[in-house]
Parts: structure tokens; C-alpha cells; sequence
């Protein structure tokens, strides 16, 4: 992982600031969106990696849920938090020793990934992700993004996030049509708070 390791941004990342901030800075309601609007079915098997919380499985339909976060109280946290036996939890990187025992998935989400992680470990993650989708299965993900003649508070709150490989377009697209050759971007500027979100849906 690339990222600030200060003390601040450890307490930042503990489950309740986290939550707190997300939605404060209207990251919750953004993903939410980006759920309701690509997960409609139900039973659909879901693979999450850097879930934190997991707080996107409330809104999800019912599902087959596997999170992987790094983040011991984030993974503690979604455990205690949500017991359905359809969701699994790891606290650990995904690696190429997981693919054995998981099963093949509908959907796998990145959200807030891609930018915590130089191109290597970035190529290394969306191949095992690629290994473990269904044909015509989809991916999602959504990180900050530099612009230009971007906001200016959009800009120093994205130059001080946590993870230290924020991309520019061109770069996160180049990225991942290594692996997925169908990818469709958009660029959200939000203005309150300032912020800049790009996402992407890509089929394999």
C-alpha cells in the first residue's frame, strides 16, 4: 500500500471517524448512488477489496458478500455489526492465495482503492480481481481525481488524502483497460463539499 501512515491519518481511519467523514464529505450518499444504480438483483455474489466497515452492504439488495480490508477495526467492526452467514470478512491483502477458495463473483467493487496503490500492486490486484469475475461480470471503482482548473479546496483535500497515488484521467484509464478492455469513466465534480470523484464500470 502507498500511503500516509501518520498519526492523523491513522485516527481518521478508525471505523467511526471514518463513517463520520464519509458523510460529511458526502463520500456515503456517492457510493450509495453508484450501488443502487448497477446492483438491482438479488443473490448476487459481491466481492469487496478495502471494504473498510463495510457500511455499502446497507445498500445493497441481499447478496453473497466477501470484504477484504487490511484494517483490523474496520474488519472487527463490519463483523460485529453485520452477522448474516452470507458475509465473509478477512482481514488481510488479497492475494493470489485466496483465489483457491473463493468463489467466482458478479460484481467487485475498488471503491477508494486504486489511489492507495502504485501501478504494480494496482495491475497486481485488478489481474486477481479479473481471475475471479463470471463473463460479463462487472467491476466498479471510484477514487479521487486531479483535474484541471480543478477546485481549489477539491484540490488540497484530494493532494492530502490518505493514499499518495491520486491519477489524472488518461492514467487511471490506461490502468485498467490493461484488464478490462470495456470501461466506461465519468468525472463527478462535487460542490459541496468540494471534491472531485472519477468512476469507472468495466465489463469483463
Amino acid at each position: 500500500m502507498s500511503q500516509r501512515t501518520n498519526i492523523l491519518h491513522d485516527f481518521i481511519n478508525s471505523p467511526q471517524i471514518y463513517k463520520i467523514i464519509q458523510k460529511i464529505m458526502s463520500g456515503t450518499s456517492f457510493r450509495k448512488k453508484i450501488i443502487k444504480e448497477n446492483i438491482k438483483k438479488k443473490n448476487l455474489k459481491i466481492l469487496d477489496i478495502g471494504c473498510g466497515p463495510a457500511e455499502i452492504i446497507d445498500f445493497m439488495p441481499e447478496c453473497i458478500y466477501y470484504g477484504y480490508d487490511i484494517d483490523k477495526r474496520s474488519i472487527d467492526y463490519a463483523k460485529k455489526k453485520y452477522k448474516n452467514k452470507n458475509y465473509k470478512f478477512f482481514c488481510k491483502e488479497f492475494k493470489s492465495s485466496d483465489l483457491k477458495r473463493l468463489p467466482y463473483f458478479d460484481y467487485v467493487i475498488l471503491f477508494g482503492i486504486l489511489h492507495h496503490l502504485n501501478n504494480k500492486q494496482a495491475k497486481n490486484v485488478l489481474n486477481l480481481c479479473k481471475k475471479k469475475m463470471k463473463k460479463n461480470s462487472i467491476l466498479l471503482t471510484e477514487d479521487p481525481i486531479l483535474i484541471k482548473n480543478q477546485n481549489i479546496v477539491a484540490k488540497f483535500l484530494i493532494k492530502s488524502d490518505r493514499g499518495t497515488n491520486v491519477r489524472k484521467k488518461n492514467e487511471y484509464i490506461d490502468l485498467l483497460k490493461t484488464y478490462f478492455k470495456n470501461c466506461k469513466s465519468k468525472v463527478t465534480k462535487q460542490f459541496f463539499i468540494p471534491y472531485t470523484w472519477f468512476t469507472t464500470v468495466c465489463k469483463k
